[in-house]
Parts: C-alpha cells; structure tokens; sequence
C-alpha cells in the first residue's frame, strides 16, 4: 500500500504538516462530542427521559438538532439564558459550516495554504447544495479550534444536571460565545476572503 497510495507525498503536496492535521483533527473531534452532547443537553431541557423510548432526537442530522435547541430557545423569557441558547445555536451552524467544508470538502492548495472546497462546479454541474470553501491556514485553524472548543464546553454543561442554564448564561462563557460566533461566522461565510485580517 505505501509503495502505490503514497500517503506521506500526498500529505506534503496538500500542506498538511502534522501541526495543521492535529488542528483539523481537533475540529472535527470537537465536531462529533458536540453532536453527541447536545443530543444530551436536548433530552435535559425538554425533561425528556430516553430510557426504553426511541428519542425524537435519534438519527438527526446536526442541522435539525440545532433548530430543535432554536425551537427552545425562543420559548424562553428575554435575558442571559435565551442570549446564551441563540447565540449558541447561530455559532453551531457556523461551525458545522466549516466542519462539513472539511470533511466532505475535495482538498488542494493554493499557493501555500490548504484549502478544502465543497460542492464545487468546475464543470457547470448544477448541484443540489450550495457551494462552500475552508482555507486551512494555521492562524484560520488555531481561532477556529478555539470557537469549536467554546461550543463543545457549552454542549457538554448544557447536557449536565448539576449545573443549572443560569449559572452556564454566565459573563465569562457569553463574551467567548460572542467572540466564537464572530469568528465562525466570518470563516464559514462564502464572502469570506483570506487576505482580510481581522483577529
């Protein structure tokens, strides 16, 4: 196999050094946790006990998922809780923007940065989803893996019973949500353009 696929030619003709591959690997992990959390902190907002029942949260896509958390979220009296669900899920989408980018994305580089495109037409195919592209640079990765792991850490103490969604709305987690939405939504907009240094 090593001799014919040629793995590690391939990876260094893409760019993608191990300091970049740990990075997306870490975004695509964090990826999978949240899926898996938020299913959890789903079943504990809406009282739900999934013991010996098919959940209606069972086999959905991430997508329904954060409209079903949206769907909560507008239930809920104005005030830190509500800021903190909203803003989580329009972070989420974001996120799962670029986490998609990647993993269905064909990879290339241009110039020296590993770009991932998805549901190109290079060939004047008309395609079913809209187009969408991820440059893989290091700084573009280090903010992103940031924004995922601020969404992960949210996720997972949404999902727990000790800790109430009032003490989650906290100033310290709603400054770094607003600043991973920022961040995620600049990278997973099609407007994005690299040569623009915001952080």
């Amino acid at each position: 196999m090593k001799e014919y696929g040629r793995a590690d030619f391939i990876q260094q003709k893409l760019g993608l050094s191990p300091s970049i591959g740990q990075k997306l690997a870490a975004i695509i992990t964090f990826a999978g946790s949240i899926e898996y959390h938020l299913e959890r902190a789903l079943w504990r907002l809406q009282r739900i006990d999934p013991k010996g029942v098919k959940p209606e949260t069972d086999a959905r896509v991430i997508t329904d998922l954060i409209s079903m958390l949206e769907r909560f979220a507008a239930n809920l009296a104005p005030g830190d809780e509500k800021i903190l669900l909203e803003g989580w899920c329009k972070s989420a989408r974001a996120g799962f923007t670029i986490r998609h980018d990647i993993a269905h994305g064909v990879a290339m580089t241009l110039g020296s940065t590993l770009v991932y495109a998805r549901n190109p037409r290079w060939h004047g195919e008309i395609r079913k989803r809209e187009f969408g592209d991820f440059w893989a640079d290091e700084p573009t990765l280090d903010l992103v893996r940031e924004a995922m792991a601020v969404l992960l850490r949210l996720a997972i103490q949404l999902s727990r019973e000790e800790i109430s969604l009032t003490e989650i709305a906290n100033p310290l987690a709603l400054k770094a949500l607003r600043t991973a939405r920022s961040v995620l939504g600049e990278f997973a907009s099609r407007d994005y353009n690299p040569s623009f240094d915001k952080y």
